[in-house]
């Protein structure tokens, strides 16, 4: 399994271990764009359907990044109305931080009594916040994690265009060599920690 911190590096060395037996051109195409390299070689129905998958992943990792930008903007105005928050200049910490307490008094004493006194807040001008409610700070939560949500949505497209490159480029090799004598498998693995893995597998026909 691959981490997604190394999936460039780990197909980067498939890719120019492969370029080493085949001719380069239409593969590095497929690199730069899946589907033209098939193109190239007159095979316009699998060349359109490559094409047509990047259109919809770069589509979708716009739609993810509007989205997450869209949410954070909402999850700050709404801080700074219900709860007197200066969202200004604040780190994702201070957003997570007033998602789970209703008062930065609330948040001090509790890290007070986890003895985890550096991460109290001290500038009660610039840190200070207190919810009108709690359903106020579980709908400014809401928001938070829809931010979250899209920005996965982004990640996972990234992956996604990667892998379409990655499959055009094997299957530009397949159509050059049909004796090709292995099989690639790619797929994508949620990582609660990471974000998303890519595991690949290789095995002989």
């Amino acid at each position: 399994m691959f981490n997604k911190n190394n999936i460039l590096l780990a197909i980067s060395f498939f890719f120019f271990s492969m370029m080493q037996g085949a001719g380069q051109g239409d593969l590095v195409k497929s690199i730069i764009l899946p589907g033209w390299g098939e193109k190239s070689m007159g095979k316009d129905s699998r060349a359109k359907l490559f094409m047509y998958t990047d259109l919809a992943i770069a589509f979708t990792h716009i739609m993810g990044k509007s989205f997450e930008r869209w949410y954070i903007d909402e999850y700050s105005g709404y801080a700074e109305l219900y709860a007197n928050a200066d969202m200004q200049g604040k780190d994702y910490s201070f957003a997570l931080n007033i998602s789970s307490y209703d008062t930065m008094s609330d948040y001090n004493q509790d890290m007070s009594n986890q003895r985890n006194f550096d991460d109290m807040y001290t500038d009660y001008q610039n840190y200070n916040w207190e919810w009108e409610s709690t359903n106020k700070r579980y709908e400014f939560n809401k928001l938070r994690n829809n931010s979250i949500i899209a920005g996965k949505f982004a990640e996972f497209a990234i992956a996604g265009l990667i892998i379409n490159r990655f499959i055009s480029f094997v299957d530009v090799i397949y159509l050059k060599n049909k004796d090709l004598d292995f099989g690639v498998n790619a797929y994508l693995i949620p990582d609660n920690r990471e974000g998303i893995s890519l595991n690949l597998s290789f095995s002989p026909k």
